[in-house]
């Protein structure tokens, strides 16, 4: 019951965890879970036990010989410190350092003398220091006994003769001690050179001497180092390649087992083999701490550490007051030698562990082939059916649950079979309803779409947001974008950029909920004028705005049209009644001109009478003359084109204005030489150039207060045109020769974008034009002048025309005037209205 609950509980599990796996190999999972895990568990466990038990062992062990060497190497440094502490307060010491103090010479030599003969027998007896020293608070050697052998059991000693001794060579003594009172002791390794240059390993200790008069010298022992690390080199609990490391408070190596063998090269590489050197900061940190304890994380060794001394006031042996250095002892041994038996079985419980996993899986396969195959039977039927096989039958006999899900099976297909014929008659008939439907909706689209593309405006179909969602076949011709780049965008962001829509017809519509309308006036790219009408419609659904049909027409031509309709209206009207007052006014003007001049010829008149006759014929050609412009104006003479250079036709010019103009007005010239040679009527062009100079004086002399010095300038140049001009007049001035045709509607003028043009510029000093005369000045009979007609610059206009030119104005009040008169070097064909 239990396994059956068990087995059952993981079955669940996989599947919540493995969805993707199949039963197969679910049970097969299962059944290797349920007989790896309790045997791996049990050897996992027997692992980290063996384990924990092997490093507790460790650990004690280390710690058991830390303590031993600390409490050997504490009573042997005791030893020393009671030996120096026994030399300082010996009588012969105290007399040697009173003589010190005292300038008698003879006294010194006895005191000299009687403290070697006991060091001397203080040393033989001692057998462990190699050399023992007495130096003067300056660092001069006074007396130096030293061991004659040092490689044989039996050590004995010598006094070095004074003038061996070491005068001012031993500073690195006087240095250590410094800061040390009374009975403090200093030590630290070395390296003596003895008397056949062989290094010897020593340990020193230095020990200040005091006298009456303060501190005047000092007592230095050296013992043999090998002395000290024997001490270390205790028996040990484990023989395990582990190794013993004493080492100072900044870290150099004392003694270590492994590295320090040759005691000759002690000090040699202290500062290359270090703790530093071999161990992490922080394990540095924790060794040098000053603490007990052990160490097994994060490294591969096992290290037992504490410090040689401990604190005064613990339970172990505390530091001798005389010692000021403190130094540290640590024992380690490598995990490898430690735990490799635990390793060993690790590894071998770990293959056998996979050759069970091995055996339990084959076994699974061979257990649940027998449930999986009617199964797998069982998915491949359903997989025919899926793909409308519904005569295929499942053929299972195992004689238990799974036999009777395939009869299931195969009576569901048959009745899917069945299903499927119905289904079928069914979906024949709809496509036929459908296919008739969709006919009929694609030739109504058809007709609509036809309708729309033939229609020559763009019809856009934008939403509540503004955004454009269809337009018809004439949206690119009209806006200038392809609809696929703005599908989606709003029409502002795309209308209302280059001026193309100046207000929004859509988003008004849609505020009042009315149509809504307006034209824009715009450049093309050729930098023509263009205007644009915008019809705004809401599309209403249940009351409320759903969308904006909005419709873009370009009425530019229209617009033309009705400025040319305009203007030839304006333009003929003026013409007739010019023609009907010069034809009236001419017949009367000779009558009257003919009875003054009879009268004029009389010898009976006074000096009075006949003044007054000869003004009255004054004003008679002046009436003629304006009749005369009237007549040139209604019916000018044919034009008579020569190639010339233009050039000289407007130094004529201004040779004939120059003579009519007061003396403060100059004109300037710039003429491009050589300007190219056009087909040009001298005489007509030469007229309006003075009509347009006599207006440019003339305005000079209206001003309320003129300068010393007026100028009008003159400038010609060839030119190409940056963008496209156009132009309107009546009637063409046809060549000599030539007829028109009876063509009264005039004719359009188009200079395009990049036409080589001569331009000629003509400005003026004089008070500027008010804006809203600019539009007016070309009119006929427009004047601003008392005594002028309003013909001269229209005259100019009607020559520069015939010319195939354009002439335009700019200017503004209290600013100079510019006309620019643009002739084509080649005159084209112009379309009449």
């Amino acid at each position: 019951m239990l396994n059956n609950a068990m087995s059952n509980s993981m079955i669940s599990r996989l599947k919540n965890m493995l969805p993707w796996l199949s039963i197969r190999a679910k049970l097969i999972i299962a059944f290797a879970g349920l007989s790896v895990i309790p045997v791996a568990l049990v050897g996992l466990h027997g692992v980290f036990s063996n384990t924990t038990m092997m490093k507790q062992i460790a650990f004690e062990n280390l710690s058991h010989d830390v303590r031993t060497i600390r409490e050997k190497t504490a009573n042997f440094l005791r030893g020393v410190e009671g030996d120096l502490r026994l030399l300082q307060n010996a009588s012969f010491v105290q007399r040697f350092v009173a003589a010190l103090e005292s300038s008698a010479k003879p006294a010194k030599q006895r005191a000299i003398e009687q403290l070697t003969t006991e060091l001397l027998a203080f040393a033989g007896t001692k057998q462990i220091y190699y050399q023992i020293r007495v130096l003067d608070d300056a660092g001069d050697e006074q007396l130096r006994i030293e061991s004659l052998n040092v490689s044989d059991s039996l050590l004995s000693f010598h006094a070095t003769s004074p003038p061996n001794l070491r005068q001012g060579f031993e500073s690195y003594y006087v240095l250590l001690t410094q800061g040390l009172t009374k009975g403090e002791i200093a030590f630290t390794p070395a390296e003596v050179l003895h008397e056949n240059s062989e290094r010897i390993p020593v340990i020193g200790f230095a020990m200040p001497l005091f006298g009456s008069q303060g501190r005047n010298g000092l007592l230095v022992a050296n013992i043999f180092a090998k002395d000290l690390f024997r001490v270390i080199e205790t028996q040990r609990h484990l023989n395990l390649q582990g190794k013993v490391v004493l080492a100072s408070s900044d870290g150099h190596y004392l003694y270590h087992s492994e590295k320090k063998k040759d005691w000759n090269k002690l000090l040699a590489s202290r500062e290359e083999d270090n703790l530093q050197h071999d161990y992490s900061p922080s394990i540095v940190a924790t060794l040098l701490s000053g603490q007990e304890g052990m160490i097994d994380e994060g490294i591969d060794e096992i290290i037992s550490y504490g410090p040689l001394f401990s604190p005064r006031g613990s339970s172990f042996t505390h530091q001798p007051r005389a010692f000021s250095n403190p130094f540290f002892v640590f024992e380690s041994l490598p995990k490898e030698a430690v735990l490799g038996p635990v390793w060993t079985f690790s590894w071998t419980f770990a293959a056998f562990l996979v050759v069970f996993l091995i055996t339990s899986v084959g076994l699974g396969l061979l257990a649940t082939r027998q449930f999986t195959k009617p199964i797998a039977s069982l998915q491949r039927g359903a997989e025919v059916i899926t793909k409308g096989n519904y005569g295929h039958r499942l053929h299972v006999e195992t004689h238990d649950e799974i036999e009777e899900l395939a009869q299931q099976f195969n009576v569901m297909a048959a009745s899917l079979e069945a299903h499927e014929g119905e289904i079928l008659q069914h979906r024949t008939k709809l496509q036929y309803m459908v296919q008739n439907r969709t006919r009929e909706l694609s030739e109504e689209k058809a007709k609509l779409q036809a309708l729309l593309d033939n229609v020559p405006s763009a019809v856009v179909l934008l939403d509540k947001e503004f955004r454009i969602q269809a337009a018809s076949a004439a949206f690119s011709s009209v806006t200038g974008c392809r609809f696929e780049d703005v599908r989606g965008q709003d029409c502002q962001s795309v209308f209302c950029r280059d001026g193309f829509c100046r207000q929004c017809a859509s988003r008004m519509a849609m505020l009042s909920g009315n149509t809504e309308s307006h034209v824009d006036q715009t450049v093309d790219a050729a930098g023509a004028e263009r205007y644009i009408e915008h019809v705004a419609i809401p599309m209403k659904e249940d009351g409320c705005i759903a969308s904006i049909l909005e419709i873009i027409t370009d009425v530019t031509r229209r617009k033309r049209l009705e400025q040319r309709l305009l203007q030839t209206e304006r333009l003929t009207a003026a013409g007739e009644m010019s023609a009907l007052i010069a034809h009236e006014f001419r017949n009367s003007l000779t009558s009257v001109k003919m009875i003054l001049q009879l009268q004029h010829e009389s010898k009976n008149l006074s000096a009075r009478e006949r003044k007054s006759l000869e003004v009255a014929l004054n004003s008679i050609h002046h009436m003629e003359g304006v009749v005369t412009e009237l007549l040139n104006f209604a019916r000018p003479s044919p034009m008579v084109f020569h190639r010339e250079q233009l050039s000289e036709v407007i130094n004529d010019s201004i040779t004939f204005i120059e003579s009519h103009l007061r003396k403060n007005i100059r004109i300037e010239k710039s003429l491009q030489e050589p300007l190219p040679p056009i087909e040009v009527d001298a005489p007509h062009f030469k007229e309006a150039m003075i009509n347009i100079l006599l207006n440019a004086a003339q305005a000079i002399e209206s001003k309320p207060s003129m300068k010393v010095k007026e100028i009008v300038s003159v400038r010609a140049q060839t030119t190409v045109l940056g963008k496209e001009l156009r132009d309107f007049t009546l009637r063409d001035t046809i060549g000599e020769g030539q007829k028109d045709n009876g063509n009264e509607a005039g004719r359009e003028i188009t200079l395009k974008k990049g036409t080589p043009c001569i331009l000629v510029e003509i400005s003026d000093t004089g008070p500027g034009i008010p804006r809203s005369l600019l539009n007016r000045i070309f009119d006929p009979f427009f004047t601003t002048k008392s005594n002028g007609t309003g013909l001269g610059l229209p005259m100019v206009k009607q020559t520069v025309n015939a010319h195939g030119g354009v002439v335009t104005v700019h200017s503004r009040k209290g600013y100079p005037s510019t006309f620019k008169i643009y002739l084509p070097l080649e005159k084209k064909e112009t379309t009449h209205a």
